[in-house]
């Protein structure tokens, strides 16, 4: 017992110093800002409007965009940023609901001066929030990009229980696992960066993925889960705004019985694309420097869309 209580407390003290050390390492590219009572990081470049709002894929970051965002910025004002407890930004109030998060994300643009109108761009659970700002404020948003977002019905349509993937057994351990630096020295394996990656995003990554608050972020945002699809479910559509549907042929997209739903997403709006990248998968459409190109591509087409007031072409 002696010997584990002394493994224990030395893996703690690896854990607490690693951690800091990584904080040093990793700085955050963009700003933190009070939202009411913890902050949110948001990380901006470009000029122009309509505003682009990144939200990515769970659990990930503002670092996922390193090759969608500085594209965009040639084009227009693009801020990505990261949902609370994920990336840079503090863990906020729960429930981690699509409510919340939305709440959370307008509050976070107007504290940090980034006005509308909005093109909102969902990647994965990503796109459940930026549905939720649209139902909540539409009248700053512009258009909406969904690269293979997240339908509610998607859980049940699979048969699979609604969560983020993980044992919910598991999640309620995992914290106490990760102070003890079990997760870090790798004797339980975690969350790893997308290769397609650049390096310093791949490292950013792993830093955030080591931390305590990475677990108990994922904790959370799973007990939400279910509310989260029934809120986002009852959301309305976007009228005419241009909406783009980006899937992958290798990503959820090649699961048939996931197709008629994101044909469902490009009814959202009567002006809208169902835009196929050949070869990407989910995550390679925004991580994959070469399947991004398409992504940015179609972010453009919305964006020049919201601009000049024409309907979108054709997928």
């Amino acid at each position: 017992m002696a010997a584990v209580v002394a493994l224990a407390l030395i893996g703690a003290a690896y854990q607490a110093i690693a951690t800091v050390t990584d904080s040093r390492n990793h700085p955050p590219p963009g700003q933190l800002i009070d939202v009411g009572g913890h902050s949110l990081h948001i990380y901006c470049r470009g000029t122009g409007t309509p505003t682009v709002i990144l939200d990515a894929l769970f659990p990930g970051t503002v670092s996922n965009w390193a090759w969608v965002q500085p594209e965009i910025a040639k084009t227009t004002r693009v801020c990505a940023y990261d949902r609370a407890g994920l990336g840079w930004s503090d863990s906020g109030p729960i429930p981690r609901d699509a409510v919340q998060q939305a709440a959370e994300l307008h509050t976070l643009l107007t504290n940090a001066g980034v006005t509308g109108p909005y093109v909102l761009m969902g990647h994965s659970l990503g796109g459940l929030t930026v549905r939720m700002f649209a139902d909540r404020y539409p009248d700053e948003v512009a258009g909406m990009v969904l690269v293979e977002a997240s339908n509610p019905d998607g859980w049940k349509r699979l048969g699979k229980p609604e969560g983020v993937g993980v044992d919910h057994g598991m999640l309620t351990v995992a914290p106490l696992l990760g102070r003890v630096g079990v997760f870090r020295l790798g004797l339980v394996p975690s969350y790893d960066p997308d290769p397609d990656l650049p390096l310093q995003q791949r490292d950013e990554l792993k830093a955030f993925f080591n931390t305590v608050k990475s677990l108990e972020t994922i904790r959370d945002v799973d007990t939400s889960f279910s509310a989260a699809l029934d809120q986002v479910r009852n959301t309305r559509g976007l009228g005419a705004k241009p909406v783009a549907v980006i899937v992958g042929s290798k990503g959820d997209w090649s699961i048939e019985a996931l197709r008629d739903l994101f044909a469902q997403q490009a009814h959202l709006s009567t002006n809208s694309f169902i835009r196929i990248i050949d070869g990407a998968t989910h995550a390679g459409l925004v991580d994959n420097q070469t399947y991004a190109t398409g992504t940015t591509a179609a972010t453009r087409e919305v964006v020049d869309a919201v601009r000049t007031g024409q309907p979108l072409p054709a997928g």
